[in-house]
């Protein structure tokens, strides 16, 4: 084992590390902010909303990450933007985000009570007001175990953006063995980070889980 080579390289491999996270900060970000927007307007009494919402999901759950970063990669050039690929793989990790967390929102908005509104509308309470006061707080917190673990989806599945060409961790060690075929020592230490990174956010997860069973 050549640990000069890795010693050496730790720099770098951070650098790369950190462009990981921000890419799967700014995918998880916005793509819960659409999950929750999506995810209520996934209860409109519009068809033509919720049959939108659920073409949306169906269709992006059903695409493979990596067909859909190459899809956004070119798509950009194709109606005439010039979009670096980090942004490409990221816009398409947000998308893939989006459909996952508007699944769960939809979902956990589902579990709430329906006694709940129909007593807040007995008492005269506006729509908004019973949405972002009554179910929409019940609906997050119940819904924060499966975010956590889509969100660990989402970290994972920025290692494919090496292969569309957009530096991050798995791109760095890409670099960094081609010069030193240090292989095993370098996606070790990449294994390592993306452990260091997931980890925590499993245990979190499943300690939620937990307490959200005893409650119930």
């Amino acid at each position: 084992m050549n640990m000069n080579v890795l010693l050496q390289s730790l720099p770098y491999l951070a650098k790369g590390a950190v462009q990981t996270l921000w890419m799967a900060i700014l995918a998880i970000a916005i793509g819960s902010l659409l999950g929750v927007v999506l995810g209520l307007a996934a209860g409109s009494r519009s068809k033509l909303v919720r049959g939108s919402i659920d073409t949306f999901i169906f269709v992006t759950r059903g695409i493979p990450v990596l067909v859909l970063m190459f899809i956004t990669y070119y798509a950009f050039p194709a109606v005439g933007y010039r979009v670096s690929s980090f942004t490409a793989v990221t816009v398409a990790l947000t998308l893939y985000a989006a459909a996952f967390y508007t699944d769960v929102m939809r979902g956990a908005l589902a579990a709430v009570p329906r006694g709940q509104l129909e007593a807040a509308r007995s008492l005269g309470i506006a729509r908004l007001p019973t949405v972002f006061h009554i179910l929409l707080p019940q609906a997050m917190k119940s819904s924060i175990p499966p975010w956590l673990n889509t969100s660990i989806v989402m970290v994972k599945s920025t290692s494919y953006a090496a292969i569309v060409g957009a530096w991050e961790l798995t791109y760095a060690a890409k670099e960094i063995v081609e010069r030193t075929l240090a292989t095993f020592e370098i996606f070790g230490a990449v294994m390592a980070v993306y452990f260091i990174i997931c980890y925590p956010m499993s245990l979190l997860s499943r300690r939620l889980e937990k307490r959200a069973a005893v409650v119930h």
